[in-house]
Order: structure tokens, then sequence, then C-alpha cells
């Protein structure tokens, strides 16, 4: 079976979820002995395509056209031309509407629909990502709660999605040694103890709650909140608000993208990691703390008490007081964070690359075995 992917989500240099799913995933295939050729109608990043042509795959880049022309004309006669026997994107467009070769969609979430950032219609993605679902013989998504979502949201036949899990990179589960922790604290000014949080700071990601429950927490004045992965403009918007608020400067720091290399260090260092978002299709930031070590406490909201499970504590988004709470028995109570240390590494283990990978492999394998017009009938599971 040769596997044709669409990679114009890895030309970007930074690493988010979608991009960490993609590569992560493509890595895990390749081992498994797949041949693969990436597809993209521009350059990928130089990290990016050196790991993977390290790794054995083959990149086919045709630059110099417009997207539609390159997606809908170009894509599906370079497919036929290569062999292809099954074709996925990654991302919740990227698929051509004909050709042999049978074709996959992994959709994250239903957040375009359930909670869109904006409401123009005219959006030449959301038209893309229509024609790609209806495209889709068969459909990939992350956790059960956002099945639900796609089902309800674009009445997606059940029977077309299949639920398989993301995971954290291996290196987070990876012993940290004192001197590289020692070292990242000084490189990034950090707190003596500090709660964490990483990801995006958008509306939905719910930042400003954590900052508030922090500051009502009153905890001890060596602990700081971290809050990395923010962009100029959100940095300036929450220093204002721990201003207002009564923060001191010293115990709030606010980081940008943080290099991958250092993620390891920064969960395995803190006191603990918060998730308060209002929506995510998986939370692959619970899986790399939990794989680090790093006590959880999650909004109970969406998929992540799903994906959280037993590996740490879940709070509500009503009041902050259940938040407020936690925090403080975090700070103040090592038996109450040694048990979470524990849970996050036993739940930890639920979650590996390889059998990602593994199940998305057999997904191809039925799509390859089953005749065109049956390839819709494929059984969803975790």
């Amino acid at each position: 079976m040769h596997l044709g992917f669409n990679a114009r989500i890895l030309r970007a240099p930074e690493t988010r979820g979608w991009q960490r799913y993609s590569l992560q995933l493509l890595l895990g295939l390749l081992r498994r002995n797949l041949p693969v050729t990436l597809y993209s109608d521009g350059p990928l990043a130089p990290h990016y395509a050196a790991t993977l042509a390290d790794a054995g795959a083959r990149l086919v880049v045709r630059a110099g056209m417009s997207y539609p022309v390159w997606q809908y004309c170009w894509l599906p006669r370079q497919l036929r031309r290569d062999g292809i026997d099954v074709f996925h994107s990654p991302f919740h467009f990227g698929l051509p509407l004909s050709g042999a070769a049978g074709r996959v969609l992994t959709l994250h979430d239903a957040i375009d629909q359930v909670a869109p950032a904006r409401a123009d219609r005219w959006d030449p993605a959301r038209w893309h990502a229509a024609f790609s679902r209806h495209s889709a013989d068969a459909i990939i998504t992350v956790s059960q709660h956002a099945r639900q979502d796609l089902i309800q949201a674009w009445r997606i036949a059940p029977e077309k999605i299949t639920v398989i899990y993301e995971a954290a990179d291996a290196a987070f589960s990876r012993p940290v040694a004192p001197a590289t922790m020692a070292d990242l604290r000084q490189r990034y000014q950090l707190p003596p103890r500090y709660v964490l949080y990483l990801g995006g700071w958008e509306a939905r990601k719910n930042v400003g709650f954590l900052l508030q429950a922090f500051q009502r927490a009153q905890l001890t004045p060596d602990i700081g909140l971290v809050l990395a992965g923010g962009r100029e403009a959100q940095i300036a918007a929450l220093n204002a608000q721990g201003v207002r608020l009564g923060l001191e400067a010293s115990r709030l720091r606010l980081l940008a993208w943080v290099p991958e290399n250092d993620l390891p260090a920064l969960y395995a260092a803190a006191l603990g990691f918060v998730y308060p978002s209002r929506y995510e299709g998986f939370g692959l930031q619970l899986c790399e703390a939990m794989a680090a070590g790093c006590p959880v406490l999650a909004a109970r909201a969406t998929c992540l008490p799903e994906i959280l499970g037993a590996g740490g504590e879940t709070f509500t988004l009503e009041t902050q007081d259940e938040l407020v709470s936690l925090l403080r028995r975090l700070a103040g109570d090592p038996d109450f964070r040694a048990a979470l240390v524990s849970r996050a590494r036993r739940r930890a283990l639920d979650f590996s690359w390889s059998l990602t990978a593994q199940k998305t492999a057999a997904l191809y394998a039925r799509l390859v075995k089953s005749p065109p017009g049956a390839r819709n009938a494929h059984s969803a599971g975790a």
C-alpha cells in the first residue's frame, strides 16, 4: 500500500497541534515501513523536511499555481501518476474531489461550526472544508466528544467516523536532569515554583479565567504563574489584566512560543499544569503534561475529562471556586501533589504515537480492501 499525505500544514515552522499531529503520525507510519509520499504546494519548513526525509518519506512539491488549481486539478492527476492507494489530509480540508485513491480526512473538532471565531460564511477555507468532508471516504477524529460534535454539526454519518487518539512525543516521558531545569529557569526567568499553562491564547482557551483564579488563590509569594504560547498583542493584553487584578509583576511570567526542545523541562519543572479551555477536540497538552509527570488540572468541558481520565482533577468553568481550591491544595499539600504525579504517569501510558499509527494504518488497509462504492462502511471506535 502506497500512502499519499497532504503535507502543506508543515510549511509553517511553528509546532502547534495540527503540525505536531501530522509530524508524529507520519513518523509512526514510516516506522511501520509504509511507503509515504508527501505533497505540498510549497516547500516544507526545513526542520520538518529534513526529519521526514531522514525517516524515508518522499516529497513532491508543486508551487506556482493557485491553491484550488493545486488541490482539485494537479493533485488528483499526480496521485494517479504516483500510484497512490490512499490519500490522507491531516487537517480540515485538502482532499481532491476525484481519483481512484481512497480519501481520508482528519477533523480535529467542529469548532468552526460549534463556536466559530468569526461569521464569515464566504471564507474560502469553509468551502474547501465542506468539499473535503463530502469527498472523504473515511474521517478520523481525535475524541469521542469530537465525534459527537461532527455528527451533530455537519450530519456526518456515524459509521464514517473513526476515533483515534493523539499522544505525547516520547521525549516528554524521559527524565529531565536537574541541571536542564535549572538552565530553563534561568533562560526564561521563571519563578522558583510555578503553575503552568501552555497553548494558544484565543478567547476559547480561557486563559483570563486561570489568571483570575490564580490571583484569588493567594498562594505563597514564591509561586508564580507562567503562561506560554502567546502572541505580542495577547501578551500585552494579559499583562494589563494582571495589573488590573493587582497581581505582582514578579509573579506573572508571559512567554511567547517556546521551542519544542524546551517543553519537556517546562512541564517537568512546574508545580502543576492547568488547562481552562472552554472547547477542545483533544487537548494534546494534557498528554504531554501527564507524560512528563506534571500534576494536571483541567476544565470539566468538552473532551478534556475524556482525555484526562483518572490522570488528574477537573474543575467547573461556571465559577472559579473549584480551581481556586485545587490550586491551594496543589501548592500546600505534598501528598495531594504526589498522588497527582502518580495518576498522571499511569494515564499517560494509555496514549502512544505507535498505537495512533497502528490504528490509522489499519483504517487505510480497510479502505484499500473495500470497493469504491463501499468505502464509507467503516466502524467507529477508540
